[in-house]
């Protein structure tokens, strides 16, 4: 099954821990005709064709759910605001109980009317089917205005889990070779409108007042790289074109320090969070509320910033973190986030 966040994988393992309860999945990333797609390919408006699309891949997700005869309940993936209309009902008919995990929807419902209204209506249309269940990753809503928050008796809280498959390089107990350099970096698409390009002018600056215990490295597609960064001798480049490489740059961080756009990520999970605490990563990210969640539950894996003039401070602690705690941290870490612990979170009674 394709997937819109990949780190999410680990919640189809989840009938592995069921007993008498079959859970099916569906997922945004259906299949789109290729007559459909040239023709909204077609259309001089972008907007209008990608919308065209989602509101087919919605449909075709209500589709996919009314396949699923021999599942007790279904898990949706994802769903947008504005393409539900006929969705909800069609899960409605499944007769089954329904999961809708959200990722950044109550945020989303105040960017413009549109959105707003098919939030309205996803609240209500929860309110009136008890077997509907929204899924909020890391934290309950209460940091949200009332007219954004669901119901008590309609959510379920789970973290967001990790990706099994990758683990932290040191094993419980062991630390680095006290000569052997710390590599601190980013990881993504370097741009001068991505908020990352801030810390990054203050990461190489520490780095070359730290050179002999610090190596700076950067994760990126190396054809979308900046033209201010070429010819860099301080710098180690990782090519994260395929999603492979992305996890294996990951995989050599040892601290990953980052930046999210506050209107998008201020209440909402991180995927590349998610990523970089399986790898290992130790994280160093901004204080939003949700964010913070993910790098300090149910121990800490990093530490968060309100200020970038904090980042000296974090860095100089995630370096002595490192060399008296290595990963063992994050070991604990991974218990809380895989699918037997939210398997037990979504159903507690079997």
């Amino acid at each position: 099954m394709q997937l819109f966040h990949p780190g999410l994988k680990e919640l189809l393992l989840i009938n592995r821990y069921l007993s008498n309860h079959k859970m099916g999945f569906v997922t945004i990333e259906r299949p789109i005709p290729e007559w459909f797609k040239k023709f909204t390919q077609a259309i001089p408006s972008y907007s209008v064709g990608l919308q065209l699309r989602r509101e087919y891949r919605h449909f075709s997700m209500g589709l996919q759910a009314l396949s699923l005869k021999d599942v007790d309940s279904i898990y949706v993936m994802e769903i947008y605001n504005q393409h539900i209309l006929t969705l909800l009902p069609m899960l409605v008919s499944t007769g089954k109980k329904v999961f809708l995990c959200i990722h950044g929807n109550q945020i989303s419902a105040q960017e413009n009317k549109i959105k707003y209204l098919g939030f309205v209506y996803l609240k209500k249309f929860i309110e009136f089917n008890p077997r509907f269940k929204v899924i909020l990753l890391e934290l309950d809503d209460d940091y949200v205005s009332d007219k954004f928050k669901f119901t008590q008796s309609s959510k379920i809280v789970i973290p967001h889990p990790i990706m099994s498959e990758f683990a932290p390089k040191l094993q419980p107990g062991a630390r680095l070779k006290q000569d052997e350099k710390i590599k601190i970096g980013i990881a993504g698409i370097i741009r001068e409108d991505k908020p990352i390009n801030k810390i990054l002018e203050k990461l190489r600056y520490y780095v070359s007042q730290h050179f002999q215990q610090l190596e700076l490295v950067i994760g990126t597609p190396i054809n979308q790289k900046s033209k201010s960064l070429v010819n860099c001798a301080d710098i180690t480049f990782i090519d994260t074109t395929k999603d492979e490489n992305y996890l294996q740059a990951l995989q050599q961080l040892d601290i990953l320090v980052t930046d999210f756009n506050q209107e998008r990520y201020y209440y909402r999970a991180s995927g590349v969070i998610s990523d970089a605490g399986s790898c290992g990563c130790y994280i160093i990210a901004p204080n939003y509320p949700v964010i913070k969640h993910q790098i300090t539950w149910p121990v800490s894996i990093g530490a968060s910033y309100s200020s970038l003039d904090d980042l000296d401070t974090l860095i100089a602690e995630a370096i002595i973190h490192i060399r008296e705690k290595g990963q063992d941290n994050h070991w604990v870490w991974r218990e809380k986030r895989n699918a037997e612990y939210i398997s037990k979170l979504l159903f507690p009674n079997l």
